[in-house]
């Protein structure tokens, strides 16, 4: 008799688990449907549209996502430039930035695909838009920043964890067999010599260099004048004004306004051009930001290498 009870508990509890595994699914494949569908309709019925692109959060090649993490890779950001670029109905860009910088290459190869845009761009900085985030708006036809906004950045720093004098204090033995006398360079177990520290330097200011260059072209500025303001110091966004790193100091109104005048509309349409999520940030949507740490460009040419280079 107990037997047959159990078995019956388990029955139901099972198909309790089936029908809540089945609500689950359609749940997800009518969310998911539901986007596509929305975004589909969405561009079919523009006419006169401006497209505005997300670049939230941190930029890398390859986006990662943690429980506490979340980046924003270059190709989705170039994908929906890409997708911008092609549809005739679309007749200006808004980049919507809110990140505080990324990988130097990421970074770069943005700038310079928004410089090739045929269709005019408008970088709106919301509350943060730094380093490498800065390189990517300063190639637009205007910058539009908010008052108090985290901007500009132009500097490059790198971080290095010795883990040398902890292996020491555990008597614990590091040993690696190279080719190639720099070939450990930027390796945590051993103390970096003055010889690898003068050959990091150089790199970190040869970033620095092409970072002040390119801005100073995409902004038309004097490139000592840039070179004196590249500190790494980020400004405020009233602050960037007076620098004439920001054309436009308000927000998403202004942007619009901005789009709407360089591609002579008179009613635009507005299309999202959001980042596609995994299944996983459904669930978690706290975003990491490094403010003011610049451009994030870590060399893992090694498993065991802890060096980052960041603008």
């Amino acid at each position: 008799m107990v037997s047959n009870t159990s078995n019956t508990k388990n029955i139901k509890q099972n198909k309790a688990l089936t029908v809540i595994s089945v609500i689950v699914l359609l749940w997800i494949i009518g969310f998911v449907s539901a986007k596509i569908i929305h975004s589909t309709f969405e561009e079919d019925l523009v006419t006169n549209g401006i497209a505005v692109i997300q670049i939230h959060g941190p930029i890398t090649i390859d986006a990662t996502n943690t429980l506490s993490f979340s980046s924003i890779s270059s190709s989705s950001i170039l994908s929906n430039l890409e997708k911008a670029q092609k549809n005739k109905n679309i007749k200006a860009i808004i980049l919507d930035i809110n990140s505080p910088g990324g990988a130097v290459v990421a970074s770069k190869e943005l700038s310079n695909i928004i410089k090739r845009s045929e269709k005019p761009v408008v970088a709106l900085i919301r509350e943060v838009g730094a380093s490498g985030a800065y390189w990517i708006a300063s190639s637009a036809d205007k910058i539009v920043a908010d008052q108090l906004s985290i901007t500009g950045s132009i500097g490059v720093s790198a971080s290095y964890f010795d883990l040398s004098g902890l292996l020491e204090r555990y008597d614990i033995e590091y040993e690696q067999l190279t080719a190639g006398s720099r070939k450990e360079l930027g390796t945590p177990y051993k103390e970096i010599s003055s010889q690898e520290r003068i050959i990091l330097q150089k790199k970190i200011d040869r970033i620095h260099e092409v970072f002040i260059e390119d801005v100073s072209k995409n902004r038309n500025l004097n490139p000592q004048r840039t070179a004196q303001i590249s500190t790494g110091e980020f400004y405020l966004g009233e602050e960037a004004f007076k620098l004439n790193l920001v054309d436009v100091l308000g927000g998403r109104a202004e942007a619009l306004a901005e789009a709407q005048n360089l591609a002579n509309l008179t009613k635009p349409q507005i299309v999202e051009y959001k980042e596609k999520k995994s299944f996983l940030d459904f669930f978690t949507r706290t975003t990491a930001y490094y403010i003011g740490k610049g451009i994030a460009s870590e060399l893992r040419s090694y498993e065991d290498s802890s060096l980052s280079i960041k603008a």
